[in-house]
């Protein structure tokens, strides 16, 4: 495992509920996920890797139109975006210009504990990137 990988797996175990933790960047491209092994029994409630590349594309586009408007009032740029479905959610935290976390989660994961796990990912692979 590399850091990278490591980093991705305790964020995953610490979000009860989470399906899949990533790292993508803004060019829509996925760059590391967690499970990642399709022999690693936990890779049973991921998504499927077609659908990853898929969600993290619209994220990006997400990413893209929120910086417009929205950004310009709320004075910053957007850093978090939230999608809830019944049967789970999504969420993207960006890292920094060129990068964001995504975490997917089933309908049991608690959002605000995603939040705070989403917030010390982000720190910890900025240090990882930098």
């Amino acid at each position: 495992m590399t850091d990278l990988e490591d980093i991705l797996a305790r964020a995953w175990a610490r979000v009860s509920g989470c399906r899949l933790v990533a790292v993508a960047g803004m060019d829509g491209l996925l760059i590391e996920r967690h499970p990642a092994k399709q022999d690693d029994p936990a890779f049973a409630a991921a998504p499927a890797p077609e659908a990853i590349e898929h969600i993290v594309a619209e994220v990006t586009t997400l990413f893209g139109v929120a910086g417009g408007a929205m950004s310009r009032q709320l004075g910053t740029p957007v850093a978090e975006l939230l999608a809830l479905g019944e049967t789970g959610g999504y969420l993207a935290r960006r890292l920094t210009p060129d990068l964001f976390c995504l975490f997917v989660t089933d309908a049991t994961a608690d959002l605000s504990n995603a939040r705070a796990e989403a917030e010390v990912l982000a720190r910890e692979l900025r240090g990882a990137f930098v």
